[in-house]
């Protein structure tokens, strides 16, 4: 229910990748931007079989039981310990943050995490390198998007896209359909063109092998974002624009986001059986296509 409370915890999953390094600016300014604390999280995977996945279910006080690892295995657990703080102290030195390791699968241990501290945003990289390996999210990505509930933040799945404009976020391309789930799509978007004074294009899909039937019209989406938004979006209306295209959902989204400019794409991921939620089905294509960041909610 974004625009009802404030972002105050975001979880920064690190695999200590060139392209979780990159991404670091871009969680210390939406950090800073919202006085959110960041936790740094590590899952310790390092040997499949002796590593289970926390238990999700689950979300009590109590830490789970240590797995005992060989004394050669726990060496390098601590040593990665000791790496994952280097890493928060050097490149969080200006936000509030905590470190934290686990062990287990790294998607199940970000999803145990996100209910455990009731995060309110994952930020992560797709890890989009290379011309074919463009073609691919990583995996624990991917997992992450199917499996939590959790807003995720991905990074622009292409190797040389500015991850975001130094001054911040100032266009914001919100792909929507009418449906149940649309409602938490635009407050999505609403609450960061809010904190930024960003541009909102709603874009909505009519996609080509549809049958011809009714389609909503411009007044109609801006009708439903505004009633969406209630009290909580003054002064958007004016940096408002609407669209309705015929494309299939990735490229489509992809055009209109090169012809807004926009640094920042906020989709649903299709949680409910919804028209636009087959968008669920296109997801991984919206990210791979996506010339900037991709909120999805």
């Amino acid at each position: 229910m974004w625009l009802m409370k404030a972002l105050r915890k975001i979880l920064f999953p690190v695999d200590f990748s060139e392209a979780s390094t990159a991404m670091v600016p871009f969680v210390t300014e939406i950090a800073q931007r919202f006085d959110a604390a960041v936790t740094v999280l590590n899952a310790f995977n390092l040997v499949r079989e002796y590593s289970l996945a926390p238990n999700i279910e689950d979300t009590g006080d109590s830490e789970p039981a240590a797995i005992q690892y060989s004394p050669a295995l726990q060496e390098l657990r601590d040593q990665r310990e000791r790496s994952l703080d280097e890493f928060a102290r050097t490149q969080f030195s200006s936000v509030i943050h905590s470190v934290k390791i686990e062990d287990g699968d790294p998607a199940m241990v970000i999803q145990w995490v996100v209910q455990r501290e009731n995060s309110d945003l994952i930020m992560m990289p797709t890890k989009g390198l290379g011309k074919f390996r463009r073609l691919l999210l990583g995996s624990v990505t991917a997992k992450v998007l199917h499996d939590v509930s959790c807003p995720v933040l991905t990074s622009a799945h292409e190797t040389e896209t500015t991850i975001i404009p130094p001054s911040g976020f100032r266009s914001i391309l919100c792909a929507v359909s009418l449906s149940a789930q649309s409602d938490a799509v635009f407050r999505a978007a609403g609450f960061f063109a809010h904190a930024y004074g960003a541009r909102i294009c709603l874009l909505h899909i009519e996609p080509l092998s549809r049958e011809n039937g009714s389609q909503p019209t411009t007044q109609e989406i801006r009708h439903a974002f505004e009633q969406a938004l209630g009290s909580g979006g003054p002064g958007i209306g004016a940096n408002l624009s609407v669209r309705i295209m015929e494309a299939a959902i990735p490229e489509g989204i992809r055009q209109a986001a090169n012809e807004e400019a926009a640094d920042l794409v906020v989709v649903g991921r299709g949680h409910s059986m919804e028209t636009f939620s087959q968008a669920w089905s296109h997801l991984y294509a919206i990210i791979r296509e996506s010339p900037c960041s991709v909120l999805s909610v």
